[in-house]
């Protein structure tokens, strides 16, 4: 039995959703692209969403639309690299802030108050796996310390946490919807937020600084458009908003199926492999977008994932520390988020994988660890 990390849950509606827009003649960013984010807007509750073409275009437009060139900014280092590299896009410097612990694997109020400096304006919070155990207390310390939270939160389409959804804690939230997300339209992304001066700059920052779209010009808006900014084509195609508006109807019930699945991960994890560590509580909110457990120390990941992959097992790694890359090294020492990522593995989860696949999972996991134990 092979298992990959993910599959998509893409089927006839999404197939017939793209075959509209063909048929349609228009597939730059138009109707389709509206009717989605009027419908992102709704599922968060939010005034404002803009689709984009990628989650890395969702975080430049989100952090071009708050001016923080010249700024530190505080984000973790357990996170993919867009994170930061978008923030050194909008001229700012990100600052790496450690994880509170193994077993909660995110930024917190406690963690980011050391780094903060006169030049900080803003945190960056990423939800990891899905999760925001941290996200209340980390509101709290901006509010106190006025800063600006931002959240990256491109794990945790439609997760909804005691004190609201992710994406709705800070001033404003930027989502992937790359091929293996939750909410998935193959590329793509979006951000949401409540303040109209930061919509209306992503906004305009998303195609050129221009005044109009083609759209909006074929609706006979405006004859002419001006540029009145520096922007970029962040634009999404028409294509990837019919994706997102049939796969938004699966969000619910692809987070529900991945919730279960995790709880029989754990179950079955318990069992056979105590040594493991799961990290966050089993009752923590969460999308569930991936399930990463903690090898025992000691036990060589590398050849845990070989054994592994021979036994038609797919894994990954989330994530190498973006602060130990070549780029942004600079003798940054963050213990615990080094410690977590040396010993993460990330194992397969997707919302069709079924509960056989899982029990295989772990039965192939207990073997390889065995195995290279006695290696």
């Amino acid at each position: 039995m092979r298992i990959p990390l993910f599959d998509l849950n893409w089927d006839e509606e999404e197939e017939r959703a793209v075959l509209e827009v063909l048929r349609s003649g228009w597939v730059s960013m138009g109707p389709k692209t509206e009717e989605y984010e009027d419908a992102l807007s709704s599922l968060y509750g939010v005034r404002y969403a803009l689709a984009t073409s990628s989650g890395t275009a969702a975080l430049l437009l989100a952090y071009l639309s708050l001016d923080l060139k010249g700024y530190e900014v505080i984000l973790p280092s357990l996170t993919f690299v867009a994170t930061a590299n978008a923030l050194v896009f909008a001229g700012a410097k990100p600052v790496f802030a450690d994880v509170l612990s193994l077993e909660v694997p995110l930024i917190s109020a406690e963690t980011v108050e050391g780094r903060i400096t006169p030049k900080t304006k803003a945190v960056v919070f990423v939800s990891y796996a899905g999760y925001g155990d941290t996200l209340e207390g980390l509101r709290e310390l901006c509010r106190d310390r006025g800063l600006l939270l931002i959240e990256d939160a491109s794990h945790a389409h439609g997760a909804e946490y005691p004190g609201g959804m992710a994406g709705t804690f800070g001033v404003v939230g930027a989502f992937s919807t790359f091929a293996n997300k939750n909410l998935s339209t193959g590329e793509g992304g979006y951000l949401i937020t409540d303040a109209p001066h930061i919509y209306r700059r992503a906004r305009l920052l998303r195609s050129h600084g221009m005044t109009s779209s083609s759209w909006e010009r074929l609706k006979g808006k405006e004859e002419m458009y001006d540029v009145v900014d520096v922007g970029l084509n962040l634009r999404p195609s028409e294509i990837q908003a019919a994706i997102g508006l049939a796969n938004l109807k699966k969000l619910r019930r692809e987070n529900e199926r991945r919730r279960k699945l995790v709880s029989l991960y754990r179950r079955l994890l318990a069992e056979a492999l105590p040594d493991v560590l799961i990290p966050f509580p089993p009752d923590s909110p969460s999308s569930h977008y991936i399930f990463p457990v903690l090898l025992p120390k000691g036990v060589d990941r590398g050849e845990v994932r070989r054994r592994m992959l021979e036994m038609g097992v797919y894994t990954s790694v989330h994530y190498p520390p973006v602060h130990r890359f070549a780029i942004y090294r600079d003798g940054t020492r963050l213990p615990k988020t080094e410690e977590y990522s040396e010993r993460v593995l990330t194992l397969p989860l997707w919302g069709n994988m079924g509960e056989e696949r899982v029990a295989r999972v772990v039965e192939v996991l207990k073997r390889a660890v065995s195995t290279s134990s006695r290696g």
